[in-house]
């Protein structure tokens, strides 16, 4: 059916300067399919009246929007040619696509490029001072790469000679504000137009949110999936009649950009007393809410999530005469994709021209970009707080006001990247060390991560609940990751898919990639991360019912003990996310391989576990070798390529650290998605050993007395804290494995790693296999199941694992919440029915919710007894029993405000009243809460 029947089905392409419709209209052929497909809606790209020529003036002209690499210039095609602030041939070009607009009809919106969108600000100017008769029709307008320049003289002219019977409405600068609704992409790697250009563009229409899509890429129109979802979004509103296109919505971030995004919130606010945050957020409890308190305890927030910070000197007294005479803060809204892509920054004040001219404000504009580029991926706003003090710290002022402008230099993207490439890094004012103090230090590192993971508490850390767990896999190519990674999901709900084939068309033997990693034995099977839930044992001790007389009680009363996820050997499985990222080959900290994509999928991982070929037969890069290697040495090279890469982006920004001291090294080490409070820890501990084995106090307030050295020990200690390693000794049924095996075994822990489990991953894969997907394996395979995969991630999980706590609706039964019955039943968690079939076919038992019968999950009824001790909250070191309150009530579990709890640590025990600031853990892990609002039965 055509939705925009009676109101038309075309939209008009602008292209760039130096391009062509034709070229432009080529790059656009996955959006035009799914616009078309979707919406019914007809681009037409008309080519531009003039061809380029030689020595064009100014901005536009500068902007070479075709990058191919052509040496012709015949075919290239421009709107105007500009001199000054004429545009000569504008009035041409409008005729001629005012002309096709009326004589074709049925146009209902603008697509414009870089000098294309420019033209279509020109066109809604236009539409918007005629009242509407000028491309009448015009319902909104898609501006990619654009940007704002003063109005061209004789677009004047042009107004006064042809719409004279509006000369009223004319009386306008180049700051008109557009009613017209309108979506603003831009490039966060743009070379040619920064995304504050197009930012600046965005703020002259008026609607409720301009819409904004910020994307990873450089200068082009962006046609991935989830950038034509954002086209489709606008263009649905263009379409219909009764409801306005201003109420588009902006696209949430998914959960994983929403949690990093809300965590660098909840920094900011604790670190800069000077925050200010914009967007809209509701209470959770308001009657007892924190207006100081960011946390998503304490908010539920609106997005995209705007906030502004004054921007000051650490030392008012010494440094105030190097700053603005006004107040000047940073204004940050987070596209959906941030960290992912550079945020949306612009500087806010009430200074006039003379206080803060404009080429002071686009010099510390340049750094904030240039700092924006060089932490891309990773949260950034501190990282621009600390760039705008330096600015002015270090005479920024001063060098906007003698900055003269120039001519810009007529230059291509490429050009713009190849330059950009080559300005010179930042110098590191750390002192050198020798090799073998390098080495000593880093032995340091791992003694005093050793350390720290001996003595960790409970009662550390800043608490709340822990949303998604994450072990990442790591390993060099071909080790065996992608198999260990299906078998540990079973395919994780199956997201579909067929065996993969070789080029002649038959079955690969170990291509199998049916809702899974693809599997294959050659180096970077693996190129972007796999994703999937996994089902881990819980350690001894954690729960409950690992007390017999527990189990005894409940026995005897007749109540079955449940579990949400099922159980095997006993033990109760979580959901835990696995992540399965790109192979890694030495120097990947330098770009080989897949490294910095690699390195950057790590920071996503509470624990890691390293698969290890044992059985010696490929080399460090995944090759097969002829002669046996010791596969030992592949555990070094992998914990040194992860501390090389945070030592050199430290080390990187190092003279800045000596500026501003132990709040900037703070700062960068809590980026790599890590509470402060962590990195505080670790800051302790490497002082307290400086200070016990070199004599030296309160290192980190002497930053300017680090060697290599110095800086070498603190990053192996947090990073063998950060990132605790498992061992998968993978292959161990192949006999050249057995010997290395007893070895590295022999010698934990080493090199970051703590704890290891041999395995054949295949093996395991093969029984998947045949339970889950029902391939013929032999009958061997098919009953012989070790469960290997499984122990191997239990041991990673008791490295870092989360404190278990069973909320329960009554103590003598505990019985669960009628609130959790959703999650019981529709969590995307749960196992799926082929999970279930290799869990039972391994001994084990489904989860309490899951009906074989009806083949689906669903709650017991009224009259049946309910399972015991059902559900387990994840919660993070620190938790109080007011964290498992908040977090209950985040999920709709609870209403209400607080009144008491109890809680018990044993099955049968008698249950004691606890406080709400009272620590969770194993000696009041059962709990009950009650609120001022009964729950339902």
């Amino acid at each position: 059916t055509n939705m925009n029947m009676g109101i038309g089905n075309k939209i008009l392409i602008l292209h760039g300067n130096r391009q062509t419709g034709e070229l432009l209209l080529g790059r656009l052929t996955k959006l035009q399919k799914a616009v078309n497909k979707e919406l019914q809606l007809e681009f037409v790209a008309p080519d531009a009246p003039f061809l380029y020529a030689d020595g064009d003036e100014d901005l536009e002209e500068s902007r070479h929007d075709n990058n191919d690499s052509a040496s012709s210039l015949q075919w290239q095609r421009t709107w105007w040619h500009r001199k000054g602030n004429t545009y000569h041939g504008l009035e041409e070009s409008i005729t001629k696509i005012e002309q096709l607009w009326n004589n074709d009809g049925g146009f209902v919106g603008i697509l414009g490029f870089s000098q294309g969108s420019r033209f279509a600000h020109i066109i809604s100017i236009l539409h918007s001072v005629t009242n509407g008769d000028a491309f009448r029709g015009l319902r909104g307008i898609v501006h990619v790469s654009g940007y704002n320049s003063p109005i061209p003289q004789n677009f004047m002219t042009y107004l006064k000679d042809h719409w004279s019977q509006y000369n009223n409405n004319f009386h306008f600068d180049e700051s008109i504000i557009i009613s017209l609704p309108s979506l603003h992409v831009m490039g966060s790697t743009d070379k040619l137009v920064s995304i504050l250009e197009s930012k600046a563009l965005s703020e002259l229409y008026n609607t409720p949110i301009p819409l904004i899509h910020n994307h990873p890429g450089g200068h082009h129109v962006p046609v991935k999936a989830r950038d034509i979802e954002h086209y489709l979004i606008f263009w649905r509103k263009l379409q219909s009649i009764d409801e306005p296109a201003e109420t588009c919505k902006v696209l949430p971030p998914d959960e994983e950009h929403a949690q990093a995004q809300i965590d660098e919130v909840y920094a900011l606010s604790q670190i800069f007393p000077e925050f200010q945050l914009l967007s809209e957020t509701e209470f959770i409890d308001p009657d007892n809410a924190d207006p100081d308190d960011y946390s998503e305890e304490s908010r539920k927030y609106t997005h995209p999530i705007s906030y502004a910070i004054l921007l000051q000197p650490e030392d008012m007294e010494i440094q105030q005469e190097l700053w603005p005479p006004k107040p000047i803060s940073l204004h940050v809204q987070y596209p959906v994709d941030y960290p992912d892509c550079s945020p949306i920054i612009s500087l806010q004040h009430s200074m006039n021209c003379f206080e803060f001219s404009s080429s002071q404000s686009e010099l510390l504009m340049k750094k904030l970009t240039l700092t924006m580029n060089d932490e891309e991926g990773m949260p950034c706003v501190m990282s621009l707080i600390y760039a705008a003090r330096e600015f002015f710290e270090e005479g920024g002022l001063a060098k906007g006001q003698t900055a003269l402008p120039q001519k810009e230099k007529i230059v291509s993207e490429d050009e713009a990247i190849e330059n950009e490439l080559q300005e010179p890094s930042l110098a590191s004012a750390l002192l050198p060390a020798s090799d073998a103090r390098m080495e000593k230090c880093r032995q340091e590192g791992w003694l005093i991560s050793r350390k720290m993971m001996e003595e960790r508490s409970n009662n550390s850390g800043k608490g709340g609940s822990w949303k998604q767990f994450t072990i990442g896999l790591v390993g060099k190519p071909s080790a065996g990751k992608s198999t260990f990674f299906n078998a540990a999901t079973a395919f994780a709900r199956q997201r579909g898919g067929m065996p993969s084939t070789k080029k002649n068309g038959s079955e690969d033997e170990d291509g199998i990639i049916l809702g899974g990693a693809a599997m294959a034995p050659h180096p970077f099977t693996t190129i972007d991360p796999n994703v999937g839930f996994c089902f881990v044992p819980t350690v001894d001790g954690s729960c409950p019912e690992d007390d017999a007389d527990g189990c005894e009680f409940l026995s005897n009363k007749g109540i079955p003990l449940g579990s949400c996820h099922g159980r095997v050997d006993g033990r109760r499985l979580i959901p835990v996310v696995l992540k399965d990222v790109a192979g890694l080959v030495p120097g990947a900290y330098e770009g080989r391989g897949k490294g910095n994509k690699f390195l950057d999928d790590l920071t996503d991982a509470d624990v890691l576990i390293h698969v290890l070929d044992a059985s010696g037969k490929a080399d460090s890069e995944g090759n097969k070798v002829l002669d046996v290697i010791n596969p030992i040495n592949d555990l070094e090279w992998i914990s040194n390529e992860i501390v090389a890469w945070v030592y050199t982006n430290i080390k990187q920004k190092w003279d800045s650290v000596v500026r501003r001291g132990r709040t900037k090294l703070l700062g960068l080490f809590s980026g790599y998605k890590q509470s402060q409070s962590f990195v505080e820890d670790v800051f302790t501990a490497v002082e307290n050993y400086v200070r016990d084995n070199d004599g030296r106090d309160a290192v980190f307030d002497k930053l300017e007395t680090f060697d290599e050295g110095d800086l070498y020990r603190l990053v192996s200690a947090f990073v063998m804290t950060r990132f605790p390693m498992g061992l998968a000794l993978n292959k161990n049924d192949i006999a050249s494995s057995i010997p290395f095996i007893e070895e590295i075994t022999s010698k934990l822990p080493i090199h970051g790693c703590f704890v290891a489990q041999a395995l054949s991953a295949d093996k395991e894969m093969r029984f998947i296999r045949h339970h889950c997907l029902h391939q013929s394996v032999s009958s061997t395979v098919a009953s012989n199941f070790e469960g290997l995969v499984w122990k191997c991630l239990q041991k990673a999980l008791s490295l870092r694992g989360p404190i278990l706590v069973f909320p329960v609706a009554d103590m003598q039964t505990y019985e669960p919440l009628t609130g959790l019955n959703n999650f019981a039943t529709r969590d995307p968690s749960l196992p799926s029915k082929g999970f279930i079939n290799c869990l039972t076919s391994a001994g084990g038992t489904a989860p309490s919710t899951w009906d074989d019968n009806k083949v689906m999950y669903a709650v017991q009824g009224k009259n049946e007894t309910k399972p015991a001790l059902r559900d387990v909250l994840l919660m993070k070191p620190g938790s109080t029993v007011n964290d498992v309150f908040l977090t209950l009530k985040n999920k709709n579990v609870l209403e209400g405000e607080f009144v008491r709890a109890e809680a018990a640590s044993k099955l049968g025990e008698k249950p004691k009243l606890v406080s709400k600031l009272d620590i969770v853990g194993p000696e009041n892990r059962i709990l009950r809460i009650m609120t001022t609002k009964r729950q339902k039965k």
